[in-house]
C-alpha cells in the first residue's frame, strides 16, 4: 500500500507539473494577444470602444474563462505544494522509521 500510495503521488505530481506548464504558456500567450490589441487600438479610441461595445458579450465569457485559467493555475501550485511537502514528510518518516529498526 505505501508503494503504491507513493507512486500515485509521484503520478500526479508529474501530472500537475505537466497542467502547470501548460496553463503557464496559455495564460503568457492570452496576456500577449491583448497587450498587442490594447496597443493596436491605442491609436484609434473610438474604433476600440465601438469594438469592445459590439463584442462585449464575447469579451466577457473570454474574460470569465481567464480568471477561470488563473483560479485553476492558482489551485494547481497549491496542490504542487501540498503534493512535494507530503513526499517529504513521507521520506522523512521512512528515515525515522529506518533508524528505530
Amino acid at each position: 500500500m505505501r508503494n503504491n500510495l507513493s507512486e500515485i503521488i509521484k503520478e500526479r505530481l508529474q501530472n500537475r507539473c505537466l497542467w502547470r506548464s501548460y496553463l503557464e504558456w496559455l495564460l503568457t500567450h492570452k496576456d500577449l494577444s491583448n497587450l498587442a490589441k490594447k496597443e493596436f487600438y491605442k491609436d484609434k479610441p473610438l474604433l476600440g470602444l465601438i469594438i469592445k461595445l459590439y463584442f462585449l458579450p464575447y469579451n466577457l465569457l473570454k474574460y470569465f474563462i481567464y480568471i477561470s485559467e488563473r483560479h485553476r493555475l492558482d489551485m494547481i501550485n497549491k496542490e504542487i505544494k501540498i503534493l512535494n511537502e507530503f513526499q517529504v514528510n513521507k521520506n522523512d518518516t521512512k528515515l525515522l522509521g529506518g533508524e528505530k529498526k
